[in-house]
């Protein structure tokens, strides 16, 4: 529960990730341990660090619910604007009441489908079966033909389909080099001046990815709704009134496809929520802001939301069984366990498995029944706040601050190298998840030359 709350609150908050609070856990470890220690008393030496990995997983799931209400009603752009998300696009056009609560509904059917998913996946791809060290072998390959399918989504149904898949290529590859500038060079330790609070004349690696993925995604989105002369949230409390059916009915080829994704973000490595929901969206139209319906926007929405809590839960199945991290609440987890998941792996103890399955499972439903009781007042002061040129200023601001004060020199340049990138695909009518290349480009050259 106090996993879910807290979760719950960073993910209302622009600019602050799930992954920025296991950090913080991580760094105040000992006293974090010192405390979940005193709760459980006899109950056994491992129950501390199995009870902060159960609060760090049930905050990533509350994250994923709350977060919905910030990304459909923070920084929506103006009405000139060729690209336009599709969170954005709905409340745009009075509909973000909508938008939150098919998020809330995917969310919650992709932890159901984790956990249902989540045993069978980890016996098939680890032991007994072990197909996962099949797959490694080929990794390299797996990860290039998931970028091409990627990019190749970027021609169907669109005018001009060679010059904007060439387009989306040559963002793929800009993002890409920013990518290996940070993952696989030694930027991080490079000379440069420094600000005061920076002495060691190097920052973490691991660091640098909050500039860049800051600066490719987030930063451009808040500039792009800054960029006309009024606020383009005006117009969307003006119509927030007006409630409509949004359906984002799920048939049985929307849930196979979901799980699918959700299994590419838990196991894949470089595969984000984003792009496994642009791979398996069946060429659905991502982020036009002419053509395609209102349930078309909607249904989006419920996949991508699906696949990210899905993903979610099957990570948690990589840790344990192939003791593989893939994402910043895992590495978390990992560490509280001594970094050491491989001794529960497989089959053998399923109980740590199981107790985080739990959390997750409880923590979903909280945020849940929390996402519907703010669909009255509460969530419209949310929106009448999101909505504003102050919410979007204060954004970028923090996001700056922190990008300033974590990572000094090297991450400012980063940042704004990547907003200026990250600046581009919407303004050209492309879809924004081309810029993913950032991760997947080193990740394939890694494999590929490993």
């Amino acid at each position: 529960m106090v996993g879910a709350g807290a979760g719950f609150c960073t993910g209302l908050v622009p600019g602050l990730h799930v992954n920025n609070m296991a950090a913080v856990v991580v760094a105040g470890s000992t006293s974090v341990v010192a405390f979940f220690a005193m709760l459980v008393g006899p109950v056994g030496e491992d129950a501390p660090a199995l009870m902060v990995a159960c609060f760090l997983v049930s905050a990533l799931v509350s994250h994923m619910f709350s977060e919905a209400i910030v990304s459909t009603y923070l920084g929506i752009p103006s009405g000139d604007t060729i690209s336009v998300l599709p969170a954005h696009r709905l409340a745009r056009d009075g509909l973000g009441r909508s938008a939150v609560r098919v998020s809330a509904q995917g969310s919650l059917f992709g932890v159901v489908v984790g956990a249902v998913l989540l045993v069978p996946v980890c016996l098939a791809l680890g032991p007994p079966v072990d197909a996962y060290s099949a797959l490694k072998t080929v990794m390299g390959f797996v990860v290039v033909f998931l970028s091409a399918v990627l990019i190749s989504f970027e021609g169907i149904g669109r005018s001009g389909p060679m010059r904007r898949i060439l387009l989306a290529s040559a963002f793929f590859l800009l993002s890409g080099l920013i990518g290996l500038i940070v993952l696989d060079t030694h930027y991080f330790a490079a000379a440069m001046p420094d600000l005061p609070w920076m002495p060691d004349g190097f920052v973490s690696r691991s660091s640098l990815l909050l500039p860049m993925f800051a600066g490719l995604f987030g930063v451009p989105t808040v500039l792009l709704s800054l960029d006309s002369g009024k606020v383009a949230g005006d117009g969307v409390r003006a119509a927030a009134d007006r409630e409509v059916d949004v359906s984002a009915s799920a048939g049985p080829r929307d849930v196979a496809f979901s799980s699918l994704g959700g299994l590419l973000v838990g196991w894949i490595p470089g595969m984000t929520s984003g792009s496994s929901a642009t791979v398996c969206s069946s060429g659905m139209k991502e982020v036009s802001s002419e053509g395609g319906s209102h349930e078309d926007a909607a249904r989006f929405i419920w996949l991508y939301s699906m696949i990210s809590s899905c993903g979610a839960v099957l990570s948690v199945g990589a840790l344990f069984t192939i003791a593989r991290a893939r994402s910043g609440i895992m590495q978390a987890v990992d560490f509280f366990f001594g970094g050491s998941v491989e001794r529960i792996s497989g089959i053998h103890s399923l109980e740590p498995l199981l107790a985080l399955l739990l959390a997750m499972a409880l923590s979903a439903a909280v945020s849940h029944y929390a996402m519907f009781a703010l669909s009255g007042r509460a969530l419209e002061r949310l929106q009448r706040v999101l909505c504003s040129r102050t919410a979007a200023l204060a954004s970028l601001s923090f996001v700056v601050l922190l990008v300033l004060f974590l990572t000094g020199t090297r991450g400012c340049l980063i940042l704004v190298a990547s907003a200026s990138l990250g600046l581009l695909p919407p303004s050209l009518g492309l879809r924004r998840i081309n810029l993913m290349g950032c991760l997947l480009l080193p990740i394939s050259i890694t494999f590929l030359l490993s």
